[in-house]
């Protein structure tokens, strides 16, 4: 048997500091790579913190000032930030997979980075569809980047959020062979038995093991300058709750609340093909004379020039 460990982050953001953020992150790397963690997964943009502020009215002056914040935080993937985290991963000769709000030209997305463990980019994921609020703050993926990645731990993909509950986007990752598998979330506490429910079923539909990345934090983590009246109504009191699932859709760790922490468990690649030897959803218990995926994965440009 060859085991493999891999780690949930689940520290409190540094809120609106990228820069902050990836040392904080690199740190967490460090630790998590000392701990012998090949694979290591952040929460969901966990790099300048997920945008709470959602939950406040879209039009009052208090959103305006942390949308502004939330932008002028937001970085690019090639950009100095990311640079700490790939020398993190590098350092640890762990594959990381980091969230983050990225600024691609005057939009910023819900992106899912993976970084090898040479420190080089593999892989990047726009979330498809914001949930709710989320649509006033990030800008929508075009599936066209949503990947699986051939690694020295396994075939390696992930979802960020709800994109868990889109029925086709977890079917394409089936069928692009993912095994293990980077779920990023917010810390709300509401949504703690959905994550669980839909974490632990696309562990067995897909035959996958599942890392569930999530953040725990309260208003001490929002800057001196940004208003705090919204911090009064639970805003950012996050509880965590993050876990690994193997492929039964068992916990390998049990999810963990209300502490800031790494959550461990080595992985065994033998036991996919125990499940899937009862249940293939892309393979023999598919039935393509009946339902198919269509999948357009090419890039959606607003402009194409041509001379």
């Amino acid at each position: 048997m060859t085991t493999t460990r891999v780690a949930a982050v689940q520290w409190t953001p540094v809120v609106h500091d990228a820069a902050e953020g990836a040392r904080k992150g690199a740190r967490a790397i460090a630790e998590a790579g000392g701990a012998g963690a090949r694979f290591i997964v952040f929460p969901e943009t966990w790099l300048q913190g997920y945008p709470y502020f959602t939950g406040l009215a879209s039009a009052s002056p208090e959103f305006q000032e942390f949308l502004a914040a939330y932008s002028r935080a937001a970085v690019a993937v090639e950009g100095p930030e990311i640079a700490i985290i790939r020398d993190a991963a590098r350092e640890a000769k762990a594959i990381v997979c980091m969230g983050l709000g990225e600024r691609a030209g005057g939009t910023i997305y819900n992106t899912q980075v993976f970084i090898g463990p040479q420190g080089e980019v593999i892989g990047a994921h726009r979330k498809l569809m914001p949930t709710l609020n989320e649509r006033m703050v990030w800008g929508m993926g075009d599936g066209s980047d949503l990947g699986a990645y051939d690694t020295a731990i396994g075939r390696i993909g992930g979802l960020i959020c709800f994109e868990h509950q889109m029925a086709l986007a977890r079917f394409a990752l089936c069928g692009l062979g993912v095994e293990v598998h980077a779920a990023q979330w917010p810390g709300y506490g509401f949504i703690s038995p959905l994550v669980d429910a839909c974490t632990r079923q696309l562990a067995f539909e897909n035959g996958c093991f599942v890392v569930s990345a999530r953040e725990v934090m309260d208003k001490s983590a929002i800057a001196a300058a940004m208003p705090k009246s919204h911090c009064e109504a639970s805003f950012y009191s996050m509880t965590g709750g993050s876990a690994i699932i193997g492929p039964d859709g068992a916990y390998l760790a049990e999810p963990v609340f209300g502490t800031e922490t790494i959550v461990y468990a080595d992985i065994d690649l033998a036991a996919i093909a125990r499940t899937k030897t009862w249940f293939d959803g892309a393979g023999h218990y598919a039935r393509p004379d009946v339902f198919q995926l269509k999948w357009d994965r090419r890039p959606k440009k607003p402009m194409e020039a041509t001379s």
